[in-house]
Formats: structure tokens, sequence, C-alpha cells
């Protein structure tokens, strides 16, 4: 996963960037094929604003909060992020049983018939 970090309006300390990177990397606890994280801090007068875009297999997660505490902005969104990413998983696994069932159902159709068929055969 590559995480990039933007600051807007203020100069990026390492501690902050530090700790921003180590809330971005708990999201791999929850989905393991993050391709790309950008947090963008903006600071405006006295509200400083986080917004994470996450970039996953076919998709862009985004998610953003304005507090007025850096680093409180920072653990929302990334909170906010763990969320999406879990319902975005959720989604995955739904999708993918429902494609397995149908591909079962779509093999037991066909066998079903020509047993049927074979079996009249037999009986004559």
């Amino acid at each position: 996963m590559q995480i990039r970090t933007t600051a807007r309006h203020f100069v990026l300390t390492e501690e902050m960037k530090t700790f921003s990177e180590k809330q971005i990397q708990r999201l791999e606890r929850y989905f393991g094929h993050i391709i790309d994280c950008h947090l963008i801090l903006d600071l405006e007068k006295n509200r400083k604003t986080a917004e994470l875009k996450t970039k996953v297999y076919g998709t862009v997660l985004s998610s953003k909060h304005r507090s007025y505490d850096l680093y409180d902005s920072i653990e929302k969104v990334v909170g906010k992020m763990e969320t999406q990413i879990k319902k975005y998983k959720a989604k995955l696994k739904d999708r993918k049983t429902k494609k397995v069932f149908a591909l079962k159902n779509q093999i037991k159709t066909p066998l079903s018939i020509e047993e049927s068929e074979f079996e009249g055969e037999l009986e004559e």
C-alpha cells in the first residue's frame, strides 16, 4: 500500500506524518488489497480538515472530517474509512457468494436434465 500525505496552508512536521501513517496502516487489518491512500490535511483559520482517499480494486473510497484539532481529524477520518472498507469488503463477499451460487445452479440444471434422459433410456 502506498501512502501519500499532502499539507495545505501549513508545513507538515515529521511527527504528524508518522502519526498519520501509523493510523492509515491500521486499514490493512480490514482489507489487504488497498492500492493507494492519499491523505490531504488542510488548515483554514482555526479549522483543521483531514480528507482521506483510498483506492481499492474497482473503486475509490473517500472520507472527510473537520475539527479544531488535526490529530483528532486524522483519527476520525481513518475511523470513517474503516467503516467504508468493512462495507466494501462485505459487498465483495456477497457478490462472490451470489456468483458461486448462480454457477452451481447452472451446473446442476444441465446435469439433472441429462440424468433424467439417461434414466429414461434405462427403463426402456
